[in-house]
């Protein structure tokens, strides 16, 4: 091959990796900033102006007000993902999955086992999972509209238990989602759910941005 082919391939090369490397992927970024820029930026929590997490990661939100998500292995630490290397067929795993059933059912009195959905007692790959299967939203209305009524009983806002039931079974069933036409499952968002719940209590005057702590929800 001649010095001068040698430095058209060369030429192409460095050509083909530029705009394949960096213009593209910057003109697509900027277009899709541009057409949907609350999906460009990670569907960001956004209260009062400030962000506070992401949609597509699921938080601890420990506190029995709020619905929970599903297990982590991580302890929904954002800054890695995981799960736990065990096979389906490991004693461990076994172990976990009755931990999980356990607890569920201790957080929800009333529930029968039969009634929970896997996923609700079943870590996932990444261990941010943000959202949960509508049965497992459903299980858990009864303990958290008892508790938003309870806090809520002095304020403005005051709902009986049966009014902070439709209250939330009307911001579940508003946001179902399926993830597959036709055949897929349907879930709904934890995080977008709790936000919901934050933002009732921040009007309420229960919750203000302080409590927010840097990031991360309160639990």
């Amino acid at each position: 091959m001649k010095p001068s082919e040698y430095a058209r391939v060369f030429a192409f090369v460095v050509a083909f990796l530029f705009i394949f490397g960096f213009v593209v992927p910057t003109a697509i970024s900027l277009l899709t900033q541009q057409v949907e820029p609350f999906q460009a930026e990670g569907y960001p929590v956004e209260i009062d102006g400030h962000v506070y997490g992401s949609y597509l990661l699921a938080e601890a939100f420990n506190s029995s007000i709020f619905f929970h998500p599903r297990p982590s292995a991580i302890g929904y630490n954002l800054s890695q993902s995981g799960s736990y290397p065990y096979s389906p067929g490991n004693p461990e795993l076994t172990n976990l999955t009755i931990k999980y059933i356990e607890e569920f059912l201790e957080e929800n009195p009333g529930v029968n086992v039969s009634q929970i959905p896997y996923a609700m007692v079943s870590y996932s790959a990444s261990g941010l999972d943000p959202d949960i299967p509508v049965q497992g939203a459903y299980l858990q209305i009864p303990r958290v509209s008892t508790n938003l009524s309870l806090l809520l009983s002095n304020t403005s806002l005051h709902m009986s238990r049966r009014e902070a039931s439709a209250y939330l079974y009307g911001l579940v069933n508003s946001s179902v989602q399926q993830n597959f036409p036709l055949f897929g499952t349907y879930y709904v968002n934890v995080v977008w759910l709790n936000v919901q719940i934050i933002k009732l209590l921040m009007d309420a005057g229960i919750v203000g941005p302080a409590s927010l702590s840097s990031g991360r929800f309160t639990s």
